[in-house]
């Protein structure tokens, strides 16, 4: 039996001391009935500390008469120690309601983004000073520490002052034990206040901080956060750890996606959400979330928030799931289970209306046993794994027209493992299954595992249908090679759900539009012949082959855009002909030039140097960035996400800052063409191996004629040469200062910097267009060579 970390709704945790006062005897008289008594509630240890669970105490106490010498004059005969215990403090806990009142709130809504100062900040937070605060092996500790400081922020201001005031300098003595106590130990009374154990003293006591100033800038920090960062510390986190399946977190979009699809289903908020393997309480959050944004729509504005209840395996994140939901203000029990599974013990004790989870895959029945135990109505799992036992956990805890979302492997809805077969094949016979969307992969952080989302619908909404969803290709890839669904790729998945439900109807003039990803609905005797699959890419085609009325619009948007593209090039080719012929007069070609030097053109400013910015200063989490020599290409500055500063820094390093039309140079490595900077890169960073040429007001020179200049393979080879006679290829501002240009009139320069611009978009247009014929290809080619819809029919007609 795991040992409980949450109380039952409205319950609290009380010390000796608390329950002392409470009965009105002394600390010493609660100590002999615990010693005396072997039915007296057991205590829940943590933070070095006893706590008892209220309702248990209670129970006890009414059985405790108080004696005739012991009463007060309000007292009768038949009072007993709980009578007077409710009188002294209510059964419910006012702390968890006020707490409660006072932290409601909403997260950022669906289609906000994090404030981009408050990315930046955490960024810097996740940085350098995680390591110089927490210790290479203490970021659980660390991540708690910054969770803390954001939740004192949040919910005692008046801590939240004390916890600045010490780190302000000139202060009396201080240490960052002092300091870390002060927050664990004012944070631990909230979370005991909100009926959750204690756990933040001992988890910020094995914080290694290198200096107190370190300490102090992380608290400076938080203090400039918004309310709403909760998030960004669980994101940051789980992307630099590189947890593994049973540790890191479920990405907030999919989150929303699974609450989302569970309320849909449903038809109504649930009025209570459960995940038995809760990791960080994202899943819950995320409930509580929609159920907020529900509010929204015409006459739900006094819908009932859910509760919430979690059961975890993994002590270090119970304080953080709490701190989340806390700040969300909404009743919630968690509950740690170091031992055993879910389904090992009846909890909760009764039926919930929501489940989300997202457990861990492949893990060993624990009993090591060549059979399983414990009752399985839909087939017992294979010892080797538990893919299949969370799904049907999930079921036996659902309350009539309740429904079940919980991430799956792929590989559990097709898996030729005879028990999972088995069970698959009951869950499609009883249709409890609704709904499999297969979701795109290098969503979550350390894997990349593609998984499916199962929702699951109670007996009693048996239907013989599933609904078949692909997702694959939706998202965006972001830094580190990670898939991020944005609102509207969630809103699509969840608009196709709805469009194709049958309680939705095909049509409907107010309702949803049509499915937009790739979908089937597959009724009970093609589950059979495709051997009960609940793997949707058994089921749908990429998506030129299910729909053709789809995948010709495609084609036609697609041969649409070659049009396009085609008058477009065909426009440019027009404009640099004319441009070059009267380029091709005599006025331009004889033209007189004078020579000049780049010193004399231009201000030239070299990179910082590394004492001002380091190699471990461009991280990918930065905002501003740094350019370095791979980033000139073709005669243009490109953007590398792996190379970025903090705002901070690059506002220490204005003078190396960039600004449009500026022309950046390669001063160490291998030596190439310049690059010329766009408008929408001003204030990006340059590196020390690079200089900055920035033309002189009144120097008689255009910045892209300049360009062009210093582009030709003689003007290249100026540099290699001077570059080349150091140890390694280095170019010195000096040096590059006494190069050398012809410079004609400034109304020639601007004719040939015009028509060399032209000849640039011209030959984008035409990579644009070849790119545009090649994918109209592919999309005729998959038209001519997928079967028509009467021979998809024909093919899934029964064979006789």
């Amino acid at each position: 039996m795991g040992n409980s970390t949450g109380v039952p709704d409205g319950d609290r945790l009380l010390t000796r001391t608390e329950i002392a006062a409470m009965a009105g005897v002394t600390r010493a008289a609660v100590t002999t009935w615990e010693r005396r008594a072997a039915d007296f509630p057991t205590p829940r240890r943590t933070a070095g500390q006893d706590y008892f669970i209220e309702s248990e105490v209670l129970r006890w106490l009414d059985e405790r008469r108080v004696p005739s010498h012991r009463r007060t004059r309000r007292e009768g005969e038949h009072t007993t120690y709980g009578d007077r215990m409710r009188r002294h403090g209510p059964v419910t806990s006012v702390a968890q309601e006020s707490a409660a009142r006072q932290l409601a709130g909403s997260a950022p809504g669906p289609r906000e983004s994090h404030d981009p100062r408050d990315t930046e900040i955490v960024r810097e937070l996740m940085g350098p000073l995680a390591e110089r605060v927490g210790g290479a092996d203490r970021a659980v500790a660390y991540l708690s520490l910054l969770s803390a400081l954001l939740f004192l922020k949040e919910t005692r201001p008046g801590c939240w002052q004390k916890v600045q005031a010490y780190v302000i300098p000139g202060a009396e003595p201080r240490s960052s034990t002092a300091l870390l106590k002060l927050v664990g130990s004012e944070t631990d009374s909230v979370l005991l206040a909100m009926g959750s154990l204690p756990e933040m003293q001992d988890a910020l006591a094995r914080l290694e901080p290198r200096r107190f100033q370190d300490l102090a800038q992380v608290v400076r920090l938080i203090g400039a956060l918004g309310p709403h960062a909760f998030q960004l510390f669980i994101e940051e986190y789980e992307e630099r750890a590189q947890l593994r399946s049973r540790e890191f977190f479920t990405p907030l979009p999919v989150a929303r996606l699974m609450a989302a699809l569970g309320r849909a289903a449903r038809k109504s908020s649930p009025s209570s959400v459960y995940d038995p393997y809760f990791r960080g309480g994202e899943l819950l959050g995320a409930a509580v979330d929609t159920a907020r944004w529900g509010r929204d729509r015409p006459g739900a504005a006094d819908a009932p928030l859910p509760r919430l209840l979690g059961q975890t395996p993994k002590r270090v994140t119970l304080s953080l799931a709490s701190m989340g939901l806390a700040l969300r203000g909404v009743p919630f029990t968690l509950q740690l289970k170091t031992r055993g599974r879910p389904w090992e013990e009846k909890w909760p004790q009764e039926q919930v209306d929501l489940v989300l989870t997202n457990p861990p895959f492949n893990m060993k029945d624990t009993s090591q046993e060549t059979t399983r135990t414990g009752h399985w109505p839909y087939g017992a799992p294979p010892v080797g794994n538990d893919n299949l036992a969370y799904p049907q956990y999930a079921l036996s805890v659902l309350a009539e027209g309740g429904r079940a979302a919980v991430v799956m492997p792929n590989k559990a809805g097709n898996s030729g493992n005879a028990a999972e077969r088995a069970i698959r094949r009951a869950l499609v016979e009883q249709g409890v299954v609704e709904c499999v969307v297969a979701l795109p992969d290098k969503l979550f952080s350390g894997t990349s595992v593609p998984v499916c989302i199962w929702l699951l619908r109670h007996p009693a909404d048996a239907d013989d249908h599933v609904l078949f969803l692909d997702a694959r290709d939706l998202g965006v890839m972001r830094r580190g090679g990670r898939r991020v669904l944005a609102h509207g790729d969630v809103r699509a998945v969840l608009d196709s759900y709805l469009a194709l439900s049958p309680e939705e109807g095909p049509v409907r003039p107010d309702g949803p539009p049509p499915a937009s990803v790739p979908s089937a609905r597959v009724d009970r005797e093609a589950l059979r012949r495709n051997d009960y699959s609940l793997n949707p890419i058994d089921h749908i085609g990429r998506p030129s082959a299910p729909d053709f009325g789809t995948a010709g619009m495609a084609e036609a948007e697609a041969w649409a855009e070659v049009s396009r593209l085609r008058e477009r090039c065909a426009e440019l080719d027009e404009r640099t002909a004319v441009l070059r012929d009267e380029l091709e007069t005599d006025r331009v070609r004889q033209a007189p030039r004078r020579r000049a030097t780049l010193v004399e053109l231009c201000e030239i400013q070299a990179g910082p140097s590394h004492a001002l910015l380091a190699p471990r200063d461009r991280t990918p989490h930065g905002v501003v960035p740094v350019v370095l020599p791979k980033h000139l290409r073709d005669g243009r500055v490109t953007d590398s996400a792996d190379d970025r500063a903090s705002l901070k820094l690059a506002e220490r390093l204005t003078r190396y800052r960039l600004a449009p039309d500026d022309i950046v140079c390669v001063r160490s490595g291998a030596m190439g063409p310049p690059a010329m900077v766009r408008g929408d890169q001003m204030g990006w960073l340059m590196s020390s191996n690079v200089i900055r040429l920035r033309c002189r007001q009144g120097a008689g020179v255009l910045p892209r004629y300049l360009l062009a200049a210093l582009s030709r393979p003689d003007a290249v080879n100026w540099v290699k040469d001077r570059a080349a006679a150091t140890a390694a290829p280095f170019i010195t501002q000096d040096a590059l200062g006494r190069q050398e240009v012809l410079l004609p009139p400034l109304d020639v320069q601007r004719e040939i910097a015009e028509l060399l611009t032209l000849l640039g978009e011209r030959s984008d247009a035409h990579r644009d267009l070849a790119a545009a014929i090649t994918r109209a290809r592919g999309l005729l080619l998959d038209q001519l060579t997928s079967a028509s819809p009467s021979s998809q029919d024909s093919e899934k007609e029964p064979r006789s």
